[in-house]
């Protein structure tokens, strides 16, 4: 017999077309011009132009002014654990998300690892170790891809797919966690960065204006009610999945959304 996730995740995948169509019939009858100026202002907001074409810069005080930057090889392994990379370009990194969530392993063992790991990858760190490449100040544009180098692309698309996992999944998706209470998220962004937390959250997360809720399964236990950067994360530990899901919160902030905070309530 099916569980009540399972159910939950049934009627939400069944209402998302629904909701898909709804919309797109409600938008059917906008005019044109609105639409555009809608699409414009979400894609490419004023203050993202100025930081549209990266910028080199030298790394030390010792280095040369006009020197580029090497940019990390888009193969081989993380400096951060020594695991191999998958290549960005190859299809996977285009799809194929349920597989790559099947390989992370995640269950009580493993997830705070992954929280460990993360809350590490601070920006400055990003910066520093040139996965970042001249991004705009904190609270300004999105990072663009152009700003970011081959391997912190592969690490936000593995936070992104743990961010899905956690949110969405279960142990038929390979996601091993004996949840049994529900606990919410909430994040709130400026409108000019909605459209990149919607696409992050899919079309599961209730929205009003640019502030998004999500539910998502946690532990035994105290469910916690806000993501705690500080507190520590052990197997069985109640809020286990709210740690996790904080820390990859604000690595995807750190290395794309670009608040100066970014970690959900």
């Amino acid at each position: 017999m099916r569980d009540v996730t399972q159910i939950v995740a049934q009627l939400r995948e069944e209402l998302a077309g629904e909701l898909r169509e709804r919309v797109r019939r409600r938008l059917r009858e906008q005019p044109a011009d609105w639409l555009v100026d809608q699409l414009m202002a979400l894609v490419l907001p004023p203050e993202e132009v100025s930081y549209a074409i990266p910028r080199q810069v030298p790394r030390g005080p010792e280095a040369d002014a006009h020197a580029a930057v090497p940019l990390p090889e888009a193969h081989g392994c993380a400096p951060w654990n020594g695991e191999p990379l998958d290549p960005v370009t190859s299809p996977e990194a285009e799809g194929d998300r349920p597989a790559r969530i099947r390989r992370l392993g995640l269950d009580a063992t493993s997830l705070p690892g992954f929280t460990a790991r993360y809350r590490s990858l601070r920006r400055e760190v990003l910066e520093a170790e040139g996965y970042l490449l001249d991004p705009p100040p904190r609270g300004g544009a999105l990072i663009a891809p152009a700003h970011r180098s081959p391997e912190a692309e592969a690490l936000l698309r593995e936070a992104k797919d743990v961010l899905h996992a956690l949110l969405f999944c279960g142990p038929q998706d390979g996601v091993r966690l004996d949840r049994a209470a529900w606990a919410s998220l909430t994040l709130a962004v400026p409108p000019s960065k909605a459209h990149a937390v919607a696409a992050l959250l899919g079309p599961e997360a209730r929205a009003e204006g640019s502030t998004f809720r999500v539910e998502f399964g946690e532990l035994p236990g105290e469910p916690a009610h806000h993501a705690d950067e500080t507190a520590p994360a052990r197997p069985g530990a109640a809020g286990l999945v709210a740690h996790a899901l904080g820390a990859a919160l604000c690595l995807i902030n750190d290395l794309e959304i670009n608040e100066p905070t970014l970690c959900g309530r």
